[in-house]
């Protein structure tokens, strides 16, 4: 695989860009994930499998685990990252990855980028001591620093392009239906 500028696969997604426009139904895919208890609060969570249109999208090889945990005034021992902080993690890395990715396909040549992100949390909200105070995150602030030969006005456009565009960033910004279901073992 030969990677573009900035070492991106940039015929990679020009080559998945055609295809979903050929076929649209080809860009609906579902992601699953399982995650498992570790005893604590801890939780190892596995993600690989991707479904389009009822079918595997990845190779069954596919597999990468996160473990997430909390610190010890939440139960945990601080052995990994909470799932709050790792929601927060995802937000940055999809903005990293996809400022880059926008610099490939722009064609500006990128020699650093930087994401400082901080997220608001109150704990009144998970503890139950006051109902108006929300469980998860009031406020995400994040400062992108990115160094590039290319003009001001040309990085910008990568950066604002996916601030509009981050599937991280817009599942965090906007209502997504969330549905469960209880199974109950007996052991």
């Amino acid at each position: 695989m030969a990677l573009g500028l900035n070492d991106v696969d940039v015929d990679g997604i020009k080559a998945l860009d055609k295809r979903v426009r050929e076929n649209p139904a080809l860009g609906k895919r579902t992601v699953k994930l399982r995650s498992s208890w570790q005893r604590g609060v801890k939780a190892l969570v596995e993600i690989g499998a991707q479904d389009v249109a009822g079918q595997s999208a990845v190779a069954p090889t596919r597999r990468f685990f996160v473990t997430m945990d909390a610190p010890a005034g939440l139960g945990g021992v601080d052995a990994a990252p909470t799932a709050a902080e790792s929601l927060v993690a995802a937000l940055a890395g999809c903005l990293t990855s996809g400022i880059a990715a926008n610099a490939a396909l722009f064609d500006v040549p990128i020699a650093g980028i930087d994401i400082d992100m901080e997220a608001d949390i109150d704990f009144r909200g998970l503890l139950g001591h006051d109902k108006s105070v929300r469980n998860g995150f009031s406020d995400i602030r994040y400062t992108v620093t990115i160094k590039s030969p290319a003009s001001e006005e040309k990085v910008r456009k990568c950066k604002e392009t996916i601030d509009r565009k981050s599937p991280v960033g817009d599942t965090i910004a906007n209502p997504v239906n969330i549905t469960s279901k209880f199974v109950f073992k007996p052991s």
